[in-house]
């Protein structure tokens, strides 16, 4: 017998009443703001970190400290807003990196690609490291980055256990910024995991994506460009406003420009939420499904800006900002029970050798389970 979808009248009155209200107060203040968290254990920037739910922490894989970069592997807990060195260490320390969760054949791994070594240089490594085990392996030279330039500063985002990798940054090989994007597979065989989205290219090169997905489509937000002379925008990186979707079920994915972001922004993390997220703003009950929300960094002056963009309507709108300037943070959603939040970790501020060492969070809550619609058989 063909499963049927049956709404209950009342049901389908109060969501859509509850969604009117939501939009009714959908404007640009939203409802609720960003609270200080805890401080961190480090003092990382240009780093990234990823949360895991078998073990309910987020790992954060080292980072720039100052002039110097650290592979230590760092864990938060958000239920004790503890913060505990683990002990274990990246094999080649980077930053500017995106930590991606993936399946391969050991288990769950946290994937890097690319990234500044402790030398200043460009690895073209691609590494992992299992919680699981608290180790952290280099994958065989044969899986190293394949592109023309290093995907360092790059869009990573991951759907269906593939990471989408696009853009780049070299300061010393012209032309500076890649344009490629490459497919990652952790389940294929040693030698043969990338693959070049040939139709794919950016429009312009650039590096310092912010990512997000929705509905398995990828979202690339801002960005920047190498400009060695300081003559197009008046310093070395230029901050873009360009906004550009990807869908790689697509018969040939191909990214298309959509509206542009508001303001120049750059080096921040994003969060997309599908349009079945049963997600809100606790305040003014605005619903974050189909919505992306994205810090704004900017380089070289960071900013507090945050922006939140509605897919339906391709419009942009602002979200109540970050506490403090910060740029080359973490980021990660903690889908927590009673607790669901936005969260940002460290970053940089005015100087390399001040890194923050503060964490904020903005809440979020689950629409309640009487305004949510449901299915029976």
């Amino acid at each position: 017998m063909a499963r049927s979808m049956v709404r209950l009248a009342v049901v389908v009155m109060t969501v859509a009443a509850a969604v009117a209200v939501a939009q009714a107060a959908d404007g640009p203040e939203w409802g609720g703001s960003w609270q200080m968290g805890p401080t961190t254990g480090f003092l990382f920037s240009r780093f990234d970190g990823a949360y895991v739910g078998s073990t309910g922490l987020v790992y954060f894989l080292g980072g720039r400290q100052g002039t110097n970069t650290l592979g230590d592997i760092w864990t938060f807990n958000p239920a004790t807003n503890a913060f505990a060195d683990t002990g274990a260490n990246m094999v080649i320390p980077i930053s500017n990196y995106t930590a991606n969760v993936l399946t391969d054949a050991t288990g769950l791994g946290l994937y890097t690609f690319c990234g500044r070594d402790a030398a200043g240089g460009q690895s073209l490594a691609v590494q992992a490291y299992y919680p699981a085990t608290n180790t952290a392996v280099q994958l065989p030279t044969a899986d190293n980055f394949p592109g023309p330039m290093p995907c360092s500063g790059g869009l990573n985002v991951v759907v269906n256990n593939k990471v989408y990798v696009a853009g780049g940054l070299d300061t010393v090989v012209a032309p500076y910024n890649a344009v490629q994007t490459w497919v990652f597979d952790p389940m294929a065989a040693s030698g043969s995991r990338w693959t070049r989205l040939t139709a794919a290219d950016l429009a312009q090169g650039l590096a310092y994506i912010m990512g997000a997905v929705v509905d398995g489509k990828i979202y690339a937000i801002g960005g920047a460009f190498y400009d060695p002379a300081s003559s197009i925008c008046g310093q070395s990186l230029c901050n873009v406003t360009t906004v550009a979707v990807l869908d790689p079920a697509a018969p040939t994915p191909t990214w298309t420009n959509l509206a542009p972001l508001p303001e120049e922004c750059s080096s921040s993390r994003a969060w997309g939420f599908d349009t079945d997220s049963l997600y809100q703003d606790p305040t003014d009950l605005t619903p974050l499904a189909g919505k992306i929300i994205s810090g704004c960094g900017w380089w070289a002056d960071e900013n507090n800006h945050v922006n939140a963009y509605t897919v339906a309507t391709n419009t942009w709108e602002v979200f109540p900002w970050f506490q403090i300037d910060r740029r080359d943070i973490a980021g990660e959603f903690l889908p927590l029970a009673g607790a669901p939040a936005l969260w940002v970790w460290g970053g940089r501020k005015d100087v390399d050798t001040a890194p923050i060492d503060s964490s904020e969070y903005y809440s979020l809550e689950l629409i309640p389970v009487e305004l949510q619609s449901f299915t029976i058989e």
